[in-house]
């Protein structure tokens, strides 16, 4: 298996032992602080009554993880939100033959699309690479800017759904209370493996992106894998 290929590590039942096996019989994982971090938490799990039940994994950094009390919510490493926000971006005009595959995902995100996620990573570069505090994370990670194409929070709107609740409450903490369904844009869409990770948005006239991880991730991702200890 490529080791860019996301690694959903079921942790239910698992020891140290059956840890240090898996690990020692394949090279999915190959950082040993990587190795220690699974090995921390599975130590932990015996102490917690809200154990992390499955970890999510890309290139040998753990990048979410689902807990026993709340098992259909990923909860994301937040460390990451806004390194992501460092890469370049690719431009419209660089792929213009996807645009309209773009569109489509960008409203439905809950797809998992292999084939073109792959082949829109070949048009992503990063720079400045000494920079990232998470490089395996970020060369992973294709991001579009798409301010382009206009839409706005309103087009995504979604009211008895939290983490839109969340969204808009964030632009009104950071800029005061008002109307922000038009007057805040998609900026960029952000790409994991075959997944929509998250996109930012931007109030209009501003510049600072806020990040937000996909709000249909868990739709697509919480059981994609089978890799057991």
């Amino acid at each position: 298996m490529s080791n860019s290929k996301i690694i959903a590590l079921d942790l239910n039942n698992a020891s140290i032992e059956n840890v240090d096996f898996w690990l020692l019989n394949n090279n999915y994982i190959r950082k040993n602080a990587t190795k220690d971090y699974i090995r921390k938490i599975v130590l932990g799990n015996i102490e917690v009554e809200d154990q992390i039940e499955i970890m999510f994994i890309i290139n040998d950094v753990v990048f979410g993880a689902v807990k026993k009390n709340n098992s259909s919510t990923i909860v994301m490493f937040e460390p990451l939100r806004e390194e992501i926000l460092q890469i370049t971006p690719v431009t419209l005009d660089q792929i213009e033959a996807y645009r309209s595959v773009i569109i489509d995902w960008i409203f439905n995100t809950h797809k998992a699309k292999p084939n073109t996620a792959l082949e829109l990573i070949a048009f992503q570069t990063v720079e400045n690479k000494n920079n990232f505090i998470y490089p395996n994370f970020n060369f992973c990670i294709t991001t579009i800017d798409v301010e382009e194409l206009g839409f706005n929070l309103k087009e995504f709107f979604i009211p008895l759904n939290d983490k839109f609740k969340a969204m808009v409450q964030e632009f009104r903490n950071y800029y005061g209370e008002a109307q922000y369904f038009s007057t805040v844009k998609l900026k960029r869409i952000f790409l994991l493996e075959r997944f929509i990770l998250g996109y930012s948005f931007k109030l209009k006239n501003e510049t600072h992106e806020h990040f937000f991880w996909n709000i249909h991730l868990e739709e697509t991702i919480i059981f994609i894998g089978d890799n057991q200890i």
